[in-house]
């Protein structure tokens, strides 16, 4: 069996989003293409609550900024893939018909 994992496809990481990377959606035709060709393709999601501790505002610091919790370096995110959101969707152009 070949599994396909992809990682993070979410509106908040394509261009327009809170995190967004420049030419993400570029590889959703890739991705699209490869899909077929695994008999088993999971998408992972980034998800969080609205107060997680990696967000900036949480704990009310800038961006960028790095904080230490409970020992370890935490570098500090915009608002992004907050849980239920559409940032947090799949982007809607994935095909995602047998995406567990």
């Amino acid at each position: 069996m070949k599994a396909l994992l992809i990682v993070d496809m979410q509106n908040d990481f394509m261009p327009l989003g809170a995190l967004g990377v420049a030419g993400g959606n570029e590889i959703i035709p890739i991705v699209n293409h490869l899909i077929p060709q695994f008999s088993l393709i999971i998408a992972s999601k980034d998800w969080h609550p609205i107060d997680h501790v990696s967000f900036a505002k949480t704990p009310h610091k800038k961006e960028g900024e790095v904080i230490d919790v409970k020992g370890r370096r935490q570098v500090l995110w915009p608002l992004h893939c907050i849980q239920h959101s559409h940032g947090a969707e799949i982007v809607q152009e994935l095909h995602q018909e047998t995406i567990l």
